[in-house]
């Protein structure tokens, strides 16, 4: 839902977003340093021997669900017990907080933030069963799952107690509270200080890491008002979960963050384990503190990264199903109809109020429009020419919702054109698990030729682009999946949207891969973007470079249509080498100009970055001769691609958790649309300039921190990780009635704290402690919360920037020629007939596929979601229902399977007709509805229903033989049939025709089946 800008700046606020910018982590180097592309070992060459260091008894203590790793959202009055380090004990719950009260319980915080803790004494803590002093209580407290939909606010509260003694390895740990003034005597905390014993402190990847390149983790944690968690034993160890064996020790080293004006994440600990390079399954032990998640060593980790996003992005296709074996998350072919054209007012009153809405919303950054402001019809500098509807099938949704925002699908297409010619091998992947895969065409490719194809179709007569696809009557299609999604509108042309255009088509037409592959469509996309580049000069020509441009949104405002404009002139002399256009590009953009930097300190964003990339990789993806490149503006462009991935590279390093979060958003303390392998990108670029070996770690870091290694332990990219969100800001997934939404889907990693929803209010912010908004805030590392926040939603553009990152890196391993598409696969155990309430428990198989090393995800409709080789569901009351599984190797190949049932109870099911639709005012005829009972018929039974329709009861209708019109009907013993005749008398309401409409009410004794209303319409 992008009522908030993906790019803006409100006052002092500065949020990184992910259609610019860069990413990376490690240290800076002072000189650049030689490296070489790293490589996987090969396949057939046999591992290192794992050296034996001990021994640990790997049968730790099972994760609670309140951890949140079991797919589960667990249940309020949940607790458990963390034993955090020698001397301090974490005591957490999940409570409640119903709508317009406060917590259930725990409420030990007042109205303006302040806390009142229970005592130390009121606490009995024993260890082994001799009794420990408490000397400290802290505390910290933060919704944990908080739907969209309805109101079900879920909080977890940690209660830190700092202990007088330290607690031996091995012991086991028990609190009370004798008082039960905190918790009643029957609350268990309590559990053994297991070495092994999951620590919430220490932060992997939890889908692991390739064995031949970097490898590193996390230590530290948030203890609310007591500070951050002090490691006593800087040692650590790499333990095979398995088998328990110590395959490395090494010492931990202080990774600090800085820049954040209050100074947090000083206690932050890395772990280097580089050297372990032996598949397997992993923990991490930090002596004292216990384990963190398991993780794998892969070499097909990179490819599952890969195949992932590959998948988000096909998540978001438009006018294409999404359907199985290749998601589990599907729907038909969507938004097909042709779109209107609102030429005029007339009937598209909500359209051009949008319009002239956005219009009037000024951004102070820009100078003065010279052009009328676009708020009518008759302000329009390029009126629409085809008079519509026009098809604008295709392409793909440009966020959570289903609209289709021109300048990002220029984007889109340029980021896959680029990584497909610019990060060798990219263009060869033809395994990403999408329809195509396996075709001979590269996957990336075929991505991009869909883009292409729908931008074509926004193309007017006159050669400009229409700024976007919109729903016709409304801001946002909500509440509705795609396919049933809501007729829609184009906007209006500018020269933001159509220089956008012209230049990510002008590259795809002109791109060695894409002509290749697709040779008589490369040469319409490049006929398309000359067009368009005629109705920029002409405009130009008309009304002055700057007079020629109308905002319409805060798309393609962030400097006009200035950097759009540069971008095209580019990619247009990268495509033809046109002298006279090499000309233009150079006059439009001068790359070492500080005014086309973002805020003053963000290189190479928007479609500057594009015109960056376009111009600095012009020759090496043979597009041009060196020789016909400017010397001067060359160089600029790849110092300017240089500056940007030093800036990821820096902002990693100062990271504690290795993500590039600007330094500049620290000072403001802000955050939103913040997505770490899109931040990458820049440094992937930089990459194919120079291959650096801290290019490549910062972006290994930033792909760590996203999937896990953060101090959230929350995996941001859906279909990854342990810990996942199940709520995200995605139409389809808040429709789709899953608990989990579909894969591949960015998640924003930080955010400046919860907003304001219609389902909670203020109230998330509120009941933080400490506040996110006080004198001594949560830092921001510490500040998600499983709910709809429209700071962590995506954009393609985000997508795009990560798939190629990750694509690239997926070229450097064995994977990248492993054959792949998605494979059947099946549920077996599901009962043939079975009953309401029954429970049975299923599993998956999967034909020519070994499922050792895969993890299995299954869903049921009214179930949670679990993990595990097989699943036990409990079939509901009565009717259709359905089983979903999902087969997940650890690179990335997936194999989804559904299986649907009938659960009966044994009750009759009852539906209703129209036998005679249609009744006559003033005459004998009636109108019958007509009610069918099947299965068990022995009994009589009674049915209610209740009227609705443009006809009102008793006024409109009746029964005049029994001067009545009741909203019941019984079916006598033995009787699978019964009627409702009644005889039209009035039309109060003045509606011609009128209807009546029966709709059947639940009850005992019987099922409402289908269907389950009927209509009679009641002509004069």
């Amino acid at each position: 839902m992008k009522w908030l800008t993906p790019a803006i700046a409100l006052g002092s606020l500065v949020t990184l977003v992910g259609c610019g910018g860069g990413g990376g982590g490690g240290s800076v180097a002072s000189t650049p340093s030689a490296a070489t592309t790293p490589s996987a070992p090969s396949p057939s060459a046999p591992p290192p021997a794992t050296p034996n260091l001990g021994t640990v008894d790997p049968h730790a203590p099972a994760i609670h669900p309140l951890d949140y790793t079991k797919l589960v959202v667990p249940e309020p009055g949940s607790h458990t017990l963390h034993i955090l380090s020698p001397n301090l004990l974490e005591l957490v719950r999940l409570n409640r907080q119903p709508r317009g009260g406060g917590p259930d319980s725990w409420d030990f915080v007042d109205a303006n933030g302040r806390a009142t803790l229970p005592q130390p004494a009121q606490f009995a803590v024993t260890v082994n069963g001799r009794t420990v002093a408490v000397q400290q209580v802290g505390f910290k407290r933060r919704p944990l799952h908080a739907p969209l939909e309805r109101h079900d606010l879920r909080i977890l509260n940690n209660l830190v107690l700092r202990l007088a003694e330290d607690i031996p390895e091995g012991a086991t740990v028990a609190v009370r509270n004798p008082d039960s003034t905190v918790f009643s005597a029957d609350a268990n905390f309590a559990g053994p200080a297991h070495p092994l014993r999951f620590n919430p402190a220490i932060h992997v990847n939890q889908e692991g890491y390739v064995p031949a390149w970097p490898k590193k983790a996390q230590v530290g944690y948030y203890l609310g008002d007591l500070g951050e968690l002090a490691v006593p034993d800087l040692r650590f160890s790499v333990v095979n979960a398995v088998s328990g064996r110590v395959v490395h020790q090494g010492s931990l080293t202080q990774r600090s963050d800085s820049g954040w004006p209050q100074s947090p994440y000083l206690r932050v600990y890395e772990a280097d384990f580089s050297s372990v390079t032996t598949p397997g399954e992993y923990k991490l032990m930090v002596p004292g503190l216990g384990a963190s998640l398991p993780f794998l060593i892969e070499d097909g980790i990179a490819m599952n990264f890969a195949r992932t996003y590959a998948q988000g992005l096909y998540h978001q296709r438009c006018g294409h199903p999404n359907e199985l074996p290749f998601t589990r998350h599907d729907h038909a072919a969507c938004h097909t109809a042709p779109a209107a054209v609102p030429s005029s007012a007339n009937g598209f009153g909500f359209t051009w109020s949008a319009i002239r809405n956005a219009a009037d919303t000024i951004n102070s950054d820009n100078p003065t429009q010279l052009a009328a402001r676009l708020t009518s019809p008759a302000a329009v500098l390029f009126p629409f020419n085809r008079p519509g509807p026009v098809d604008v099938s295709g392409g793909h949704h440009d966020a959570g919702d289903y609209s289709k925002y021109t300048i990002n699908s220029a984007s889109l297409l340029h980021l896959l054109v680029f990584a497909a010619d610019a990060f060798p091998g990219v263009s060869a992947l033809d395994n990403l698990g999408l329809p195509e895969s396996g075709d001979g065409v590269g996957d990336i490719l075929q991505e991009a030729k869909i883009e292409a194809d729908f931008l074509l179709k926004l193309q007017d007569s006159d050669g400009g682009f229409y700024f976007l696809v919109y729903p016709r009557d409304r801001a946002y299609e909500h509440n509705v999946l795609p396919d049933a999604g809501d007729p829609q509108v184009v906007w209006p042309k500018n020269t933001a949207a159509t220089a956008a255009a012209v230049a990510a088509l002008a590259e795809a037409g002109s791109s060695p891969k894409m002509k290749a592959a697709f040779p008589s469509q490369s040469a319409a996309y490049l006929a398309a973007a000359w067009r368009g580049w005629e109705f920029l000069t002409s405009a130009i020509a008309r009304h002055g470079k700057a007079g020629s441009y109308q905002k319409i949104t805060h798309y393609g405002d962030d400097f006009t249509h200035d950097d759009e404009l540069a971008w095209a002139a580019a990619a247009m002399f990268a495509a033809t080498g046109d002298r006279n256009l090499h000309q233009v590009a150079r006059d439009w953009f001068n790359p070492s100009d500080r005014h086309t930097w973002r805020w003053g300190w963000w290189h190479a964003y928007a479609a500057y970055g594009n015109a960056l990339r376009t111009y600095a990789f012009a020759a090496r993806t043979g597009r041009r001769s060196s020789a016909e490149l400017d010397g001067d503006q060359l160089r600029r462009s790849e110092d300017e691609l240089r500056t940007a991935a030093n800036d990821a590279l820096r902002w990693a390093s100062q990271s504690a958790y290795g993500t590039s979060f600007p330094l500049d958003s620290k000072r403001t303390q802000t955050a939103g649309w913040y997505f770490s392998a899109a931040q990458s990108f820049d440094l992937a670029v930089a990459y194919q300039l120079e291959a650096r070996s801290d290019y490549f770690e910062a972006i290994v870091s930033n792909l760590n921190h996203e999937t896990g290694s953060n101090a959230m332990n929350v995996s941001y990219v859906t279909g990854l990780g342990w810990k996942r969100p199940h709520e995200i800001v995605h139409q389809y997934a808040q429709n789709d009635g899953r608990a989990l939404p579909p894969n591949g889907l960015p998640y924003g990693n930080l955010v400046t704290g919860p907003i304001f929803t219609g389902t909670y209010g203020v109230s998330l912010g509120r009941l933080t402690y400490p506040r996110d908004d006080g004198p001594n805030a949560t830092p921001f590392y510490d500040r998600w919360i499983d709910t709809h926040n429209v700071l962590t939603e995506f954009v393609v553009t985000d997508q795009a920037r990560g798939l190629a990152t990750v694509a690239f890196l997926a070229t450097l391993t064995p994977t990248r020629t492993q054959n792949w598409r998605a494979a059947t696969a099946s549920i077996n155990g599901v009962p043939a007939n079975p009953s309401a309430g029954s429970s049975f428990t299923v599993s998956l198989s999967t034909p020519g596929m070994d499922q050792d090393g895969a993890r299995i995800l299954w869903e049921g409709s009214g179930q949670q979601p679990a993990l595990g080789e097989s699943y036990t569901f409990t079939s509901q009351t009565h009717g259709a229902q359905w089983i979903e599984a999902e087969a997940h190797w650890p690179d990335g190949r997936r194999v989804v399977a559904r299986r649907t049932l009938f659960a009966e109870n044994g009750l009759p099911n009852v539906s209703v007709t129209a036998s005679d639709a249609t009744a006559r005012l003033g005459t004998d005829d009636t109108g019958t509805f007509t009610f069918t009972r099947t299965g068990d018929a022995r009994d009589a039974i009674t049915i209610s229903f209740r009227f609705g329709g443009s006809a009102a009861k008793w006024t409109d209708y009746w029964r005049p033989e029994t001067g009545d019109m009741p909203e019941s009907v019984t079916f006598a013993a033995g009787e699978h049939t019964a009627a409702l005749t009644f005889t039209a008398r009035a039309n109060s309401s003045n509606a011609n025709p009128h209807v009546v409409v029966l709709t059947l009410n639940p009850g005992t004794g019987y099922n409402v089946g289908n269907p389950n209303s009927a209509s009679v319409t009641i002509q004069p």
